[in-house]
């Protein structure tokens, strides 16, 4: 082989090297941006006829350029490939752990608001002075049962919630409902505690 060839046979594997990582870098690029099939395909196309090109021009240098052409294509689109796919499943696994951690965070803010309901059955003190609490038909409390089913549907696994980012959305949505509806049902009811004594107060200084 003379030196012409073996240099132009090294550029164009070089190509096909650099064909290779761009091909790579633009797939990691449509993955981060959760692209489609289409763009996925143009882009190994377009990778790919710039490779074989490379491979092709290599080939026609020397008998020996054509064995170094084949092992630095396939070489250069297995590490491409092995990379994105790499990068696409760590972003996957940190998708899938942030995911994890805030249903675990939303799962704790449906907990407190469940507790802090189960307080004005369990609680004397609070079932006496607010026995509407768990009445469904009083209309301070009738929100706050309707907010907690639908939490509930939307946090329980075996109704398909928190599969993905949008049901989790959701259960984080109706969790804030839940919170807001009860947090009104307190303020709604704690008024009528506190007003109800000095109508007492009154009633009895008449006679």
């Amino acid at each position: 082989m003379d030196v012409a060839a073996m240099t132009g046979s090294l550029a164009a594997c070089a190509v096909m090297a650099a064909a290779a990582a761009v091909t790579g870098w633009r797939i990691d690029a449509a993955s981060r941006r959760d692209a489609g099939a289409d763009d996925y395909f143009w882009i190994a196309f377009g990778g790919i006829v710039v490779i074989a090109g490379g491979g092709v021009a290599a080939a026609t240098m020397s008998g020996a350029g054509a064995l170094l052409a084949v092992l630095t294509g396939v070489g250069a689109c297995a590490a491409a490939a092995a990379w994105a796919w790499r990068r696409h499943a760590q972003r996957a696994r940190a998708a899938r752990e942030s995911a994890h951690s805030a249903a675990w965070g939303e799962l704790r803010r449906h907990d407190a608001i469940i507790r802090q309901w189960a307080d004005y059955d369990v609680d004397p003190a609070k079932a006496i002075r607010y026995p509407a609490m768990h009445d469904p038909g009083h209309p301070a409390a009738r929100p706050v049962v309707r907010a907690l089913r639908a939490a509930g549907d939307e946090g329980n696994p075996e109704s398909g919630g928190r599969r993905d980012g949008r049901d989790l959305q959701r259960y984080a949505d109706a969790v804030a409902r839940l919170e807001r509806t009860f947090d009104a049902a307190e303020r709604e009811l704690g008024e009528l505690g506190t007003r109800r004594p000095a109508r007492h107060r009154e009633a009895s200084g008449r006679f």
